[in-house]
């Protein structure tokens, strides 16, 4: 194995300053191994530099979403870096594609520049690249978006909808949707499903067809352990791979990047002095663990773990790769209320036939009575609940993840936007795209 300050093995000219994977790199070929990685998941021809277009010719458009993160400053620079080597290939070269930059501002600790970022590309060379940028506040999905009631029993797992609309709703901000549950892993999940939608939206508002997220390998393997342990399961095939949504794209270029590497690109080519959040190192470890979310403490592991084992993320992600679901007959399902997603199995009839229904009969004068003083609750349930129902009434149908998440945060009434699923917006967009 090579060692640090030896000649490089790929260019054979300069000194190597850089170890990952059990290998060492000059900063140059450590760039390029990294450029070289996203152009590999964009190598499809319709990426590619045109030299012959039609005069009718659309130009693909690119939606980039942009979270404000080491990865999204690394996917953004090296995508512009790709449009760059497109536009020196002479003066009849086309642009494989438009890039539009979506930032959404969903954290109050929100710091983004984006004169900053501009100066430090070019206004010019930016539009010239048509590398165009979006910023987008939270607080229009409230303001745009009707409310409704939830009523949630989580220990009957029962979610009763007021038909009534909320007309003077008490959401009026962005912060305040969050903030109804008081459990950080919550409010970050409350965060994720907005986050999503709004940027679908975004890419339909602006006719583009395809999305690229910024998940880094080792993100993709947190955001799998995360998905697994709040129950959300049947959403891990969605972040492994490239996700077609009807004729819609979900791509992720640094699929196969670490986030170590990702550091390492940033301090090469001095990115994180675009934003003080990019400077700040493991803001999280001197937190509790009751302050940190399940993604924190995921993360953590995965910190120390990538640098002398990387192969253990490649494995988490690929395992979760493998797993699918039977999209065929996804228009019959069921969707949760609050994320939209499709409920393949009833969360309440799954956990019934997993769980032991017969029980050991009382054996003495004191277990008898504790069963029938058990019986007795069961009964004034039921009047209670049979004599609090009201024809305004509706049942609702959350999946399993929502229930658990909710049932942490012990949220018993909800406020919640009312808005189409990613399926019906997409399809406003095929039709749109078809005319």
């Amino acid at each position: 194995m090579a060692e640090l300050g030896d000649i490089c093995k790929r260019c054979k000219k300069k000194v190597t300053t850089v170890t990952s994977r059990k290998d060492t790199f000059c900063e140059n070929c450590f760039i390029r191994f990294i450029r070289g990685k996203q152009r590999k998941q964009m190598q499809d021809d319709k990426f590619k530099v045109k030299f012959k277009v039609k005069p009718d010719h659309t130009k693909l458009r690119v939606l980039l979403d942009f979270e404000n993160n080491e990865e999204s400053y690394v996917l953004l620079d090296s995508v512009i870096s790709m449009l760059m080597e497109q536009s020196n290939q002479g003066p009849k070269a086309v642009l494989g594609f438009e890039l539009i930059v979506s930032v959404i501002n969903d954290s109050p600790d929100f710091q983004f520049d984006l004169a900053k970022l501009k100066n430090f590309y070019g206004i010019e060379e930016l539009q010239k690249l048509g590398v165009s940028f979006i910023e987008i506040d939270c607080n229009s999905f409230v303001t745009d978006n009707k409310f409704e009631q939830l009523s949630l029993d989580i220990k009957k797992f029962q979610t009763l909808k007021i038909k009534d609309d909320i007309e003077d709703t008490n959401i009026k901000s962005y912060s305040e949707l969050l903030h109804q549950a008081k459990d950080k892993t919550t409010r970050e999940d409350f965060s994720i499903i907005v986050h999503e939608d709004i940027t679908i939206k975004t890419a339909v508002d602006n006719k583009c067809s395809i999305i690229l997220k910024s998940d880094s390998m080792t993100r993709m393997a947190v955001t799998i352990l995360s998905d697994t342990i709040r129950g959300r399961g049947a959403e891990i095939p969605r972040h492994c791979d490239n996700k077609y949504i009807g004729t819609f794209e979900m791509m992720h270029p640094l699929s196969d990047i670490l986030n170590s590497e990702i550091k390492t690109y940033i301090k090469i080519l001095g990115i994180d002095k675009l934003s003080p959040s990019l400077s700040v190192e493991n803001v999280n470890s001197n937190l509790s663990t009751k302050s940190k979310t399940v993604n924190d403490m995921i993360s953590e592991y995965f910190q120390t773990l990538e640098i002398e084992y990387p192969e253990t993320v490649s494995t988490v992600v690929k395992i979760g790769g493998k797993l699918s679901n039977n999209d065929e007959n996804i228009a019959n399902l069921h969707r949760c209320e609050i994320c939209k997603f499709p409920i393949y199995h009833d969360p309440k009839q799954w956990l019934e036939q997993i769980t032991v229904l017969d029980h050991v009969p009382p054996q003495n004068e004191e277990e008898k009575a504790n069963y029938q003083r058990y019986l007795e609750s069961i009964n004034n349930d039921k009047e209670i609940e049979s004599s609090n129902q009201t024809v305004d009434d509706t049942s609702v149908n959350l999946c399993y993840g929502c229930m658990v998440t909710l049932g942490v945060s012990e949220v018993n009434n909800l406020q919640w936007p009312q808005r189409p699923t990613r399926e019906e917006i997409l399809s406003e967009y095929i039709l749109d795209d078809d005319e």
